[in-house]
């Protein structure tokens, strides 16, 4: 009995794949050397949240500091939904992004929360993405 030639190149395909998809895997779940803001979490909003959003906010800022940093963004993405303009909560998401090494998303959000910040008219905040913007480029290197 003779296999099929497309059944032997869809299990060469499919091998070829599953391999590539497990590797990504391992290097997404692997931890980066080096966490560049361990302590780096924003514990109080600059400007007053609904309750549901400053529960989350509190929450996600506690996780932050457990080591949890995934964690930390899950429970900041809805208050941003809710709260577009708390800097603060970018501000977390970016250096959260950026202890699990996607930096490309934390430049993002840490953009984000300057625009926030820029409309608070918040030069302390303002200054402190620059600081951590910069820290982010040298740990990138």
């Amino acid at each position: 009995m003779e296999v099929p030639n497309f059944l032997i190149w869809a299990v060469v395909v499919f091998g070829i794949a599953g391999f590539a998809i497990s590797s990504m895997l391992s290097a997404f779940r692997r931890p980066i050397d080096q966490v560049p803001f361990p302590d780096g979490a924003i514990a109080q909003p600059s400007i007053p949240l609904a309750e549901p959003a400053m529960s989350a906010f509190v929450g996600a800022v506690g996780t932050y500091r457990a080591g949890d940093y995934r964690g930390a963004i899950e429970q900041l993405t809805p208050v941003v939904e809710q709260e577009p303009n708390c800097a603060e909560a970018w501000h977390n998401i970016g250096l959260a992004y950026a202890n699990v090494g996607d930096n490309n998303k934390a430049v993002r959000s840490l953009l984000k929360a300057s625009d926030a910040y820029d409309k608070q008219a918040t030069k302390a905040g303002i200054d402190r993405i620059k600081k951590d913007l910069e820290t982010l480029k040298a740990a990138s290197l």
